[in-house]
């Protein structure tokens, strides 16, 4: 029983790590242009496929591949920008676009490379596994989680003490004022677009080698981000935060004690039970920060 529970508690806290990389991105749109980007999802397999295009059509050396793929990506998502920007104002058909863009790229990922590609990235930082009394962890996982905390951290400086940070703060907080203070909101959001996938993409390319890669990917990693910045308090960091590893401990806790399979459901009612108290999350969704 002792171990099931130390089981639970380390795979919480990986599991937790994971997820907060992986909803970085969804929270920080979510808090700056009060979007639900519904093409969030996208980015991940995107990013995966040019990694690899870049490494093995191009014959790129691996990592070039792999920083011109986030590169590349993260411009793809500023390039989404006229499109938000068509339907700011209504959005349902802004979440309905971003969808079909969404299914769109995976269907074109499909043609270009089906199942049977047998598309993958050796991005294993190390293959070498952990002991922990008697539980066994591969170093990816530990190197994954020490990424998506960093990651995070860095996002909190960034939008905390630069100059650029503070305006993008400053347009999540009171849209008409910063346009009365002369900020170039179109540009802000376009820069917190690109800035968004930056550490999402990442982490996708660190956990690519423990996962099925496929052209569809993206949607069930996009539906844990989801999660998270729900839980959380759509786009507030803190609260993604303590969403992520609330998530992370339900899903380890339930995976080991209960029933794998039911892991995302308990997460779900989970979610619903505390939005019934909380309905705006975990922290209030009135700034990124």
């Amino acid at each position: 029983m002792l171990d099931i529970l130390l089981y639970a508690l380390i795979w919480g806290f990986i599991f937790g790590s994971i997820y907060l990389g992986l909803a970085l991105g969804f929270s920080i749109i979510a808090g700056v242009l009060r979007v639900f980007h519904m093409g969030y999802g996208l980015f991940f397999t995107l990013t995966v496929y040019l990694s690899w295009t870049f490494w093995k059509v191009l014959n790129l050396n691996l990592w070039v591949a792999l920083i011109l793929a986030v590169i590349f990506s993260a411009l793809s998502s500023i390039g989404l920008y006229p499109l938000i920007k068509k339907f700011l104002e209504m959005e349902d058909y802004l979440l309905i676009s971003l969808v079909l863009v969404f299914l769109t790229t995976e269907e074109v990922i499909n043609k270009i490379y089906p199942v049977e590609t047998g598309v993958y990235l050796p991005t294993l930082l190390s293959q070498n596994v952990v002991y922990i009394g008697s539980i066994v962890i591969q170093m990816q996982y530990i190197f994954i989680s020490i990424v998506s905390i960093i990651l995070f951290a860095i996002y909190v400086l960034f939008l905390k003490f630069s100059k650029i940070g503070l305006v993008i703060r400053a347009v999540s907080q009171d849209l008409n004022t910063s346009r009365l203070f002369g900020i170039n909101v179109n540009l802000v959001f376009a820069f917190s677009l690109g800035l968004a996938i930056l550490a999402p993409s990442v982490v996708v390319l660190l956990y690519s080698p423990l996962t099925r890669i496929d052209p569809f990917m993206g949607f069930p990693l996009f539906i844990t981000a989801l999660q998270v910045a729900v839980l959380g308090g759509l786009g507030n960091l803190k609260g993604t935060f303590i969403a992520a590893y609330v998530i992370g401990y339900i899903h380890a806790v339930v995976g080991f004690l209960i029933d794998p399979r039911a892991m995302n459901l308990a997460s779900l009612i989970a979610i619903i039970i505390i939005l019934l108290f909380r309905p705006r999350g975990l922290a209030r969704a009135e700034s990124i920060w």
